[in-house]
């Protein structure tokens, strides 16, 4: 399957990513579940806290005038309204497509017998199950079920 992202839908995922909520931050706990529509992608060029664009050199992303741009995936989600946090939650929520994520996902869209995620497509029940044991580095997800989008 072969997909190109024209410069409007390059437009309506920067558009729809900003202010997304990251359900899985830095401070999340065990057990937090999100679910939702998938209603946009977003790949961007990853900066660091300077807001300098990262390469990666010697498999590392660095500051550096050359190599491949570090480039970060997310879906975004849009939650059911009876999720959402506060008035001023609009109900998108990033999901970052780390390696660990990936995997989760990856075994979902399996089970479902889908060939590939898509937009108005529905993750159910991606869950943070904790760190990974043997004290690794990394995070185990699950997800319940993908939906494929209706025809």
């Amino acid at each position: 399957m072969t997909s190109t992202l024209t410069d409007l839908d390059q437009i309506n995922a920067e558009l729809m990513g900003q202010g997304a909520r990251n359900p899985f931050g830095r401070d999340v706990e065990i057990g937090t579940t999100v679910s939702g529509e998938i209603v946009a992608v977003v790949r961007r060029h990853r900066h660091n806290s300077q807001g300098q664009p990262l390469y990666w050199v010697n498999r590392k992303p660095m500051v550096a005038q050359s190599g491949d741009p570090v480039v970060d995936s997310q879906l975004i989600l849009e939650i059911e309204a009876g999720k959402r946090q506060d008035a001023a939650d609009d109900g998108l929520r990033a999901i970052t497509l780390d390696r660990d994520v990936q995997r989760a996902i990856a075994a979902g869209v399996r089970r479902s017998r889908a060939g590939g995620i898509a937009i108005g497509g529905r993750l159910d029940g991606l869950l943070y199950a904790g760190p990974v044991e043997g004290g690794g580095y990394g995070r185990n997800y699950d997800l319940s079920a993908y939906l494929p989008p209706a025809e």
